[in-house]
C-alpha cells in the first residue's frame, strides 16, 4: 500500500525560504524538497514572488527630486506654516506608500498568474510523458490531426506538412486541452527524440503568455503570438530547436 506524502506546510516553506528554520530541520526540509516536485514548485513560486515584490518596491520608490519639488512648492505658498508643512509631508508619505502598495500588489498578481499558468503548462507536459498517456489523435499527418479539432475548438489553426517542419522534428499526435480555463489544441512533437508539447489557444485578455518564465524545473517554456493565437511550447530540448518549431508554426498561420 502506497503511503501518502506529507507535504511541507506553508509556514514551514516560508520559514525555510527566509532562513528561519532551526539547523536540525534545515537538512530534512532540503531532502524533502529534493524528492517532492509539488513542494519544490511551491518553494520556487514563493521565492520568485518575494524577489518580484522587492524589485517592484525599489522601482517605484518616490524619487528625491520629486519630493524636493513638492517641498519647495509648499514653502512658496503665502499661507505656509509648520502645520501646513507637516500636513504636506504626511500627505506625500501616504500617497507614496499607497502608490508603492498598489504597484506591488499589481506586480504580485501578475507574477502569481503567470506562475500559475507556467505550472499548469509543465504539469500537462509531464502528464504527456507518462507511459499511460494516450493522445486522442495519434498521427504524423496534418490532414488527420487538424480536421479532428473541427467542432471541438472555437478557433482554427494551420499545420505544416512533415517536409516543412524543422529538421529532426516530427508530429506525433494531438489532444484537446485547456490553458488558463480556455480551450486549447495540444500538439505533440518530437525533436531529436525529445518530447515537445505545443499549446495553441485564442489570445485572451488575461496575463500575457509572453511574460511566462523562460524555464521552469529544467524545462524550457517559450511562446509566440499571431494576430489571433497564442502558441506556447514546453520541452527539455535545446531552446534554439524549440524556437525553430515555434517560428514554423507562426509562419503557418500567416495568410498565403
Amino acid at each position: 500500500m502506497t503511503q501518502a506524502i506529507e507535504h511541507l506546510t506553508s509556514d514551514t516553506l516560508s520559514a525555510f525560504i527566509d532562513g528561519e528554520v532551526p539547523d536540525g530541520e534545515q537538512e530534512a526540509n532540503q531532502q524533502h524538497l529534493a524528492g517532492c516536485y509539488a513542494c519544490a514548485l511551491r518553494a520556487l513560486s514563493a521565492v520568485e514572488l518575494k524577489a518580484a515584490t522587492a524589485r517592484t518596491g525599489r522601482c517605484f520608490a518616490p524619487p528625491p527630486e520629486t519630493l524636493a519639488r513638492l517641498t519647495a512648492q509648499i514653502h512658496r505658498e503665502p499661507w505656509g506654516s509648520a502645520r501646513i508643512h507637516s500636513i504636506g509631508r504626511i500627505a506625500w508619505s501616504s500617497l507614496a506608500a499607497a502608490m508603492i502598495l498598489a504597484v506591488s500588489l499589481l506586480g504580485w498578481r501578475q507574477l502569481h498568474e503567470t506562475n500559475t499558468i507556467a505550472a499548469e503548462l509543465l504539469d500537462q507536459h509531464l502528464a504527456t510523458l507518462s507511459s499511460a498517456a494516450t493522445p486522442q489523435v495519434i498521427s504524423t499527418d496534418r490532414h488527420t490531426v487538424k480536421p479532428w479539432f473541427q467542432g471541438r475548438l472555437p478557433f482554427s489553426f494551420n499545420l505544416l506538412d512533415a517536409q516543412a517542419l524543422p529538421p529532426g522534428t516530427t508530429l506525433k499526435g494531438a489532444d484537446l486541452s485547456y490553458l488558463n480555463g480556455q480551450p486549447a489544441a495540444l500538439l505533440l512533437f518530437t525533436i531529436h527524440k525529445h518530447e515537445v508539447s505545443v499549446f495553441l489557444t485564442q489570445r485572451f485578455g488575461g496575463p500575457s503568455l509572453t511574460a511566462l518564465p523562460g524555464t521552469r524545473s529544467g524545462f524550457t517554456i517559450h511562446s509566440a503570438t499571431t494576430q489571433d493565437l497564442s502558441i506556447v511550447a514546453v520541452s527539455d530540448v535545446n531552446p534554439a530547436d524549440l524556437d525553430a518549431l515555434l517560428a514554423a508554426l507562426v509562419h503557418a498561420q500567416s495568410p498565403f
